[in-house]
């Protein structure tokens, strides 16, 4: 009996003992995650969809072409890439057609889109497609650029560019550039400095700004009115020229249509007596004629002196001189300038860099 006991007790424990393992690997099992796929079945991965645009028959015309990528916040440099690529085989057997080529593939330095411009900048891929300079061929092309760029709201125009050359980029293609994106701010705050702090005027309002080339700009400014300073006088224009160079803004000259000026020219190297010639059209015929050297510390006025022109109704010849002491070397600038009859102040600039 005891042994019988006994061994009832054993196997009382040996269930007791399987009862919990059963259980504890029901509990294994119920919190191991399932992380076994089905066989042939990939991850699925987030993507972005946009669409490209290449031509179908008409040249004159682009069609949307959808495409998809990895999940990217940068869609805009994504469609170019895909677009650059050109049509694939499926798609050119379907009677599509670009004027890239897998040639063109990875051509795309970088876009920058800045208050609604769109600027691509690529590698020269010129002679990978050089029948893109024909006009039928620079408007494909173009129209595919534009049409993937121009899909998303945040663009509302493009430039492009050849490693940095917008207007290298367009003279490939024969068409005019159009006005290129950049450092605007920095440019027009450049010019208005120059005429208030060098040139003379009380204040400057801005007016037209224009690219005239790659780093290179022209803004228009006006006096502000003798009657009232908060407007300006539109009628009297004064144009500064602009150069980018290192980052910053320099002035290169600046201009009115009613004082034009024939010598000194600019770059010129002059001395005293420096011989003034042009025409001018402005009241009464006078026309204020300062030298101006650059200095470490800024400018300093070196010699003034007057010009008579024209006060009639069109512009009259000038022709005088004016002697300065001689700078130690450097830059400096010669300005033509009209004065208000009202207060004075000078309201028209041509100013000519020169060197001493």
């Amino acid at each position: 009996m005891s042994w019988f006991r006994s061994r009832r007790q054993l196997w009382l424990v040996i269930g007791v003992v399987t009862g919990v393992a059963v259980l504890l690997g029901g509990v294994l099992i119920a919190l191991r995650p399932d992380r076994q796929e089905p066989p042939g079945t990939a991850p699925v991965t987030e993507q972005t969809a946009f669409s490209v645009y290449f031509h179908r028959g008409d040249p004159a015309a682009v069609v949307a072409v959808p495409r998809s990528v990895p999940k990217t916040q940068m869609v805009a440099t994504a469609a170019l890439n895909e677009l650059l690529a050109g049509p694939t085989v499926a798609e050119r057997e379907a009677g599509y057609w670009s004027m890239f080529v897998p040639g063109t593939a990875k051509s795309l330095k970088s876009v920058q889109i800045t208050d609604g411009v769109a600027h691509a900048d690529f590698t020269d891929f010129s002679t990978i497609i050089p029948n893109a300079s024909s006009s039928t061929g620079s408007a494909a092309l173009l129209a595919e650029l534009d049409a993937t760029l121009k899909q998303f709201p945040t663009v509302r125009s493009t430039v492009y560019s050849f490693n940095g050359d917008v207007a290298g980029f367009y003279h490939w293609l024969q068409v005019t550039p159009p006005d290129t994106p950049g450092d605007q701010t920095g440019a027009v705050a450049a010019g208005k400095r120059f005429l208030v702090e060098v040139a003379g005027m009380r204040t400057a309002f801005e007016g037209p700004f224009r690219w005239t080339g790659d780093n290179l700009a022209e803004a228009t400014y006006y006096p502000p009115s003798p009657n009232d300073s908060t407007q300006p006088v539109r009628t009297l224009p004064t144009a500064v020229g602009l150069s980018r160079a290192g980052g910053r803004w320099l002035v290169t000259g600046t201009r009115s249509d009613v004082i034009l000026v024939d010598t000194p020219k600019t770059g010129e190297a002059v001395s005293s007596p420096l011989v003034l010639t042009g025409r001018a059209h402005v009241f009464e015929g006078n026309v204020t004629v300062r030298v101006v050297a650059e200095t470490d510390g800024g400018t300093a006025e070196i010699a003034k002196s007057f010009v008579t022109g024209g006060g009639g109704d069109a512009p009259a010849p000038f022709r005088g001189e004016i002697t300065f002491p001689r700078p130690a070397g450097g830059t400096g600038w010669v300005f033509f300038q009209e004065h208000s009859a009202a207060n004075g102040e000078v309201v028209l600039t041509t100013a000519v860099r020169v060197t001493f």
